[in-house]
């Protein structure tokens, strides 16, 4: 089910505002169990040129209280933000992780705000029996073993990559189990904003590798409106390369906003 307009009464997400006075927005929507501060390293790149919008998604950060988290209330929720808060109510979208999934759905519900849109990390997980009923404990407890790690140890590991301790509950691990798993996070229909879907291509130890097939197919069906959409990927990055290298992550994001040639390295899909 597609999400619906916001009530008057929704509550407005808690978001950074950076350089408004520039020509167009761009909204940064964060992954899972993190908050607008995921953008930090990305943000100095872009902010000279670019008006940014960068919310803390529902139960996330400072909109913890806003809940309980949907990839739907997410997409509606931005949606509103941009139509209040961007430039002439329209914006470039980038999405990672979980935040990927959130932009897809913005692009398909709400098309008349998108100018046009980026996402990496994006992947449909649907196990099935037992294994889908253990996921949200399995998410609780994935964060707590990471947090374990010294950062030192978990940066030489993700090649530069540091990543914030998160303490999520069980009851935010199982809402975005479930936009992760089948029914809200299942395939989309097609959309008409031009989208460039990114790899991370990096496996190996930990296997941070994102999925080739997933983003292949999310190009197909997102090219039955818009045949400008196609998927690329990068061999030396890992799922979190918005910390790994933001300086390459703001170029591909200019480029593809700009509609010049993608960064070198990246391979089309």
């Amino acid at each position: 089910m597609l999400p619906s307009e916001p009530a008057q009464e929704t509550k407005e997400l808690f978001y950074q505002s950076l350089n408004p006075n520039a020509k167009s927005t761009i909204v940064l929507i964060h992954g899972a169990f993190a908050s607008s501060a995921s953008w930090n390293l990305v943000t100095p790149y872009l902010q000279k040129n670019y008006h940014l919008l960068i919310p803390d998604v529902p139960n996330h950060g400072h909109s913890a209280h806003i809940g309980p988290y949907s990839t739907a209330l997410a997409a509606t929720s931005i949606a509103h933000l941009i139509k209040t808060h961007a430039i002439h109510g329209r914006a470039h979208i980038v999405g990672h992780s979980m935040g990927a999934k959130i932009a897809i759905s913005l692009c398909e519900a709400f098309p008349h705000v998108v100018l046009s849109c980026l996402v990496s990390g994006f992947g449909v997980f649907n196990p099935s029996g037992w294994v889908k009923d253990w996921v949200p404990l399995g998410l609780w407890v994935m964060t707590r073993v990471e947090n374990l790690v010294p950062r030192a140890l978990m940066s030489w590991v993700m090649d530069g990559a540091v990543i914030t301790r998160s303490w999520p509950d069980l009851a935010l691990c199982a809402n975005v189990a479930q936009g992760e798993m089948s029914g809200e996070g299942g395939w989309p229909g097609s959309w008409p904003a031009r989208t460039l879907i990114i790899v991370a291509g990096k496996g190996g130890f930990p296997p941070t590798a994102d999925r080739p097939q997933d983003a292949i197919r999310l190009a197909e069906i997102g090219r039955q409106m818009n045949q400008e959409t196609y998927a690329v990927t990068h061999p030396q990055m890992r799922h979190p390369w918005v910390l790994q290298d933001p300086s390459l992550f703001a170029e591909i994001v200019v480029a593809w906003i700009e509609e010049k040639e993608i960064p070198q390295d990246f391979v089309k899909l």
